[in-house]
């Protein structure tokens, strides 16, 4: 089964089943982890749908700086996802938005401030005011503290994390994640411009460039495809029907990993 082909039966199934999926939000008790995991399910497929386009184009090195900022988004939703299920409150979803979101907006204003200072411009904002008043879960937290707070949701934190003791989802046994994380450091590279993607860049002519894109294709279908059934999986907690569609993509990721083994 190609990687495509299994694509698009699971789109199918996003397509009949995603609205009643992602309804429930108005109707759950923890509506900010709902809203981090569908919005995960949207980004996830977002760059999925790019990188197959990078495939058809012939296009290794942006398929490969995508798949490294695929690689931290699953990531992200994985600890989202195990958190929400360990601890049954809203207080991920929460953390998410709230210490993320600030966190961000600090790095705007002084991205901002710094290139206005390169232009010879002076610009003036009270960072922390309109930090508290955008986020006000972070209101009288110091710098130091914020950064403590949004640096659970960066990628080391969330391997040591996932694989704890707890939940040992790092494992030879469990080579999903195992397989994905030495590739994120080489794929750093290409999002930040290293001198790895020119060695990288002397093999593109080779036909086992493209190759090696359309084999970690199959490894994007089946992350994205499992975003979505372990979101349906929690959500079936309150709204018992989704199990049914985490069952229908359940079929289609185990029979994509029964008759295309040498593309996973």
């Amino acid at each position: 089964m190609h990687f495509l082909e299994a694509d698009d039966a699971y789109f199918k199934i996003v397509s009949e089943r995603g609205s009643g999926i992602f309804g429930t939000i108005a109707k759950t008790e923890f509506p900010e982890s709902y809203r981090a995991m569908f919005g995960f399910c949207a980004k996830t497929n977002s760059l999925k749908t790019a990188m197959f386009d990078c495939i058809e184009s012939n296009n290794p090195y942006a398929f490969n700086a995508l798949f490294r900022c695929f690689c931290e988004h699953y990531l992200k939703f994985m600890y989202i996802w195990t958190r929400l299920l360990s601890e049954k409150t809203d207080k991920i979803g929460a953390e998410y938005f709230s210490f993320c979101g600030a966190s961000e907006a600090r790095g705007y204003v002084s991205a901002i401030t710094m290139a206005e200072g390169l232009l010879g411009n002076t610009a003036v904002a009270d960072i922390e005011a309109a930090i508290s008043q955008m986020y006000p879960a972070t209101a009288g937290m110091s710098p130091k503290q914020m950064e403590q707070a949004s640096g659970q949701f960066k990628y080391r934190a969330i391997l040591r994390f996932l694989a704890g003791d707890a939940f040992r989802f790092v494992e030879k046994d469990r080579p999903f994640l195992a397989q994905i994380i030495p590739q994120y450091a080489l794929l750093s590279s290409f999002v930040h411009g290293g001198p790895y993607t020119d060695m990288e860049m002397a093999e593109y002519s080779e036909p086992r460039a493209i190759e090696s894109c359309e084999k970690n294709a199959g490894i994007v279908f089946l992350m994205t495809a499992t975003v979505f059934m372990l979101t349906c999986m929690v959500v079936s907690r309150e709204h018992p029907e989704a199990a049914e569609t985490a069952g229908q993509v359940h079929q289609i990721l185990r029979k994509f990993i029964d008759e295309a083994p040498d593309e996973t």
